[in-house]
């Protein structure tokens, strides 16, 4: 991973966010894709919150969060609602915790630990600004499988207990999140459906 830099999002890189995430994301509600513009916003809103990994001058992976309140992060909500439609016009520059907008790594560059570089980008944040923790909305992205024959609850908890292994969400575990959720109308997507798992993982340094 010598060769991969993570480093703050810059405007500069802001075309080859955008066309990363059409990659990244092809069964995304297109609605829900980043645009160039959207991500100026995130930088002009919250610019070290604001994260990209490089192979040279190449977009390989990226990372957006914001700031918000615990009355925020742990109701039930819709990632378009929590990031005023991705613009992050929700941010709280007061808010206790970091919220993983979005983490993507470019399909090429996948099972190189990109996410995990990413995760820590995310955490050393998190204790320099020293909040809470962070949380996310994570999409299941191996539900599809399984989806004639559980519910979403047991699916989780399989995964949770180990039993099966989700793309995602195992390695949010093995970041050192827990589930603490379901949200039921976060995201569409064609492929692997609207619910999401509400993931935590809290500052050890508090």
């Amino acid at each position: 991973m010598s060769d991969i830099t993570i480093t703050n999002a810059r405007p500069e890189h802001a075309a080859a966010l955008a066309e990363h995430q059409k990659i990244c994301f092809p069964t995304l509600d297109p609605d829900a894709w980043m645009s160039a513009d959207d991500f100026l916003a995130q930088m002009r809103v919250f610019p070290e919150g604001q994260h990209v990994a490089l192979d040279g001058e190449r977009v390989v992976g990226q990372s957006s969060t914001l700031r918000v309140r615990e009355d925020q992060a742990f109701a039930q909500h819709s990632f378009l609602g929590i990031t005023g439609n991705v613009t992050f016009s929700t941010h709280d520059p007061q808010g206790e915790w970091l919220y993983g907008a979005d983490m993507s790594v470019h399909p090429e560059y996948r099972r190189r630990k990109i996410s995990k570089l990413l995760y820590n980008a995310r955490k050393d944040l998190i204790r320099r600004l020293g909040l809470r923790g962070m949380v996310a909305g994570g999409q299941l992205s191996g539900y599809h499988d399984y989806r004639e024959q559980m519910g979403i609850e047991e699916y989780i908890d399989k995964v949770v207990r180990g039993e099966l292994a989700d793309p995602t969400l195992t390695p949010q575990l093995r970041s050192g999140f827990v589930v603490r959720d379901i949200l039921w109308h976060y995201l569409d997507d064609a492929e692997h459906g609207a619910e999401a798992s509400l993931i935590v993982w809290e500052n050890p340094d508090l």
